[in-house]
């Protein structure tokens, strides 16, 4: 029976008790280093809870969307060993260096340089001056992996969802591990998983050896444990009839996040073109019927909210019909949210080939790292 060893307070790692002003120890001075490395903390390590550290942590549970109230508790403490907040560039400006330079030498645009300590944008630097580069996943769906159109998509990582459907945890089970440099994305977001499946999931989520992420929809019953689920995947309903379709989601991922890390999350969002016939009944468009709409339209196109869907009408035969499509800017709207929430990325169906367009937009706000899911059907790549 091993014997139980005893700490003085001063020699306690981070995470076991509650840090305020006033605090010595090791802890705090892992607590300190930690937000030294993501620019937070500007001070010297010395072990003393003091009001500059106090700021600190201030700065970070406001970032992460933790209650802000300048004490290291246990979330906060979970959150700072998290891999994913690590997922920056912090870089010291030198003399000449303008935003312009900065943001051509990372490959992004102006409005992703930010102030690390408060995640705002900066419009201009001075020597000396530390500036900080994010990092997102931009995820998109792919059936034809290997084509030629999905060449030269994969960046330096070379890393690859693999998606399944609950029916296919059983034969999945018998055939782990997974491939290298892989996460398996399961759907969760039809219906609820029978017994079977439910067992199924249990087993896969022991024996995986890779990221396991789960893909819900909003309106979901239960989010998944820590043990359960590494990552979440929220499909976001698309709202087009909304007098701003950027208003509601928002509100509702905020909420999700009193629950579940930000650096775990992903969005996802549906770009199928919708078609709306006279008793507004609406189907996704294919690519194929989306230029037959836009080379049929009979009236110019109508914006629904200020980064919103377009709409327009175009005739079919014999009758008139309304199409809802995205493009570039309800596009950027999104990708604006997923930077101003800090979420880990977003997930993008509906359009192989937008990657290009998804990339660019998001390095507007921060550097897109572009992702491939494998969707085939029953089977794993």
């Amino acid at each position: 029976m091993p014997r139980p060893m005893f700490l003085p307070v001063s020699r306690l790692p981070l995470g076991k008790r509650w840090l305020t002003v006033g605090a010595r120890g090791q802890d705090v001075r892992q607590l300190q280093a930690l937000l030294s490395a993501l620019g937070l903390y500007a001070g010297a390590i010395n072990g003393e809870y003091d009001l500059l550290t106090q700021e600190a942590v201030k700065g970070f549970q406001k970032a992460y969307h933790l209650v802000v109230d300048g004490v290291c508790g246990p979330d906060t403490c979970k959150l700072l060993t998290e891999e994913r907040i690590y997922n920056r560039i912090l870089n010291v400006s030198s003399t000449g260096e303008t935003i312009h330079t900065l943001a051509a030498q990372y490959g992004v645009g102006w409005q992703a340089l930010k102030d690390p300590a408060t995640r705002c944008r900066l419009r201009q630097v001075v020597p000396g001056q530390q500036v900080m580069v994010e990092r997102r996943e931009i995820i998109f769906s792919v059936e034809n992996y290997g084509s030629p159109e999905c060449s030269g998509v994969e960046d330096h990582g070379g890393k690859k969802y693999i998606y399944v459907k609950p029916a296919e945890l059983g034969e999945l089970a018998g055939r782990l591990p997974l491939p290298a440099q892989s996460s398996l994305v399961v759907d969760l977001s039809e219906k609820k998983l029978s017994r079977r499946e439910r067992k199924a999931l249990r087993r896969v989520g022991r024996e995986v050896d890779a990221e396991l992420i789960w893909w819900q929809d909003l309106a979901s019953y239960r989010l998944p444990s820590t043990e359960e689920a590494d990552a979440l995947i929220i499909s976001v309903p698309v709202a087009v009839s909304a007098v701003d379709s950027l208003v509601d989601w928002p509100r509702q991922i905020k909420k999700l996040l009193t629950y579940y890390p930000c650096t775990r999350l992903f969005v996802h969002f549906d770009l199928h073109g919708k078609d709306r016939d006279d008793k507004g009944t609406e189907r996704p468009l294919t690519p194929v019927e989306r230029k037959l709409a836009r080379l049929n339209r009979i009236e110019e196109p109508k914006r629904i909210g200020q980064y919103g869907w377009v709409y327009y009408r175009y005739r079919y035969k014999d009758e008139t019909r309304s199409v809802l499509v995205p493009d570039r800017l309800t596009i950027r709207g999104i990708l604006d949210q997923i930077d101003r929430l800090n979420l880990r990325g977003a997930v993008f169906t509906g359009e192989n080939n937008g990657w290009k367009v998804w990339q660019g937009e998001g390095n507007r706000y921060f550097q897109a790292i572009p992702r491939i899911m494998v969707m085939k059907k029953a089977v794993l790549a």
